[in-house]
């Protein structure tokens, strides 16, 4: 095989070196976008679970208490009935 001359070595190297410098520009594009997604992301995460805290702290809407279903006692049959308002 024949040797490249200068010429094609210096074009070898300044093709490659530009190549480069595009797959950099490329990657640093890629990362930038992904940057800002993962930033929108959060952003939106944190709006969405801001108010969280303060709901726990406060109180909440819970409601404590018991309940407990009543038996015939004779049967041990439930004495609920259906409703029947839906034709």
């Amino acid at each position: 095989m024949n040797q490249p001359n200068w010429l094609q070595r210096v074009l070898g190297a300044v093709l490659g070196i530009a190549l480069f410098a595009a797959a950099f520009v490329f990657a640093s594009i890629l990362l930038a976008v992904v940057a800002a997604v993962a930033l929108v992301v959060w952003a939106w995460l944190w709006w969405r679970t801001r108010n969280l805290p303060k709901r726990g702290r406060d109180g909440g809407a819970v409601i404590e208490g018991e309940y407990r279903v009543e038996r015939d006692s004779a049967s041990g049959v439930d004495e609920r009935k259906e409703s029947s308002s839906i034709p």
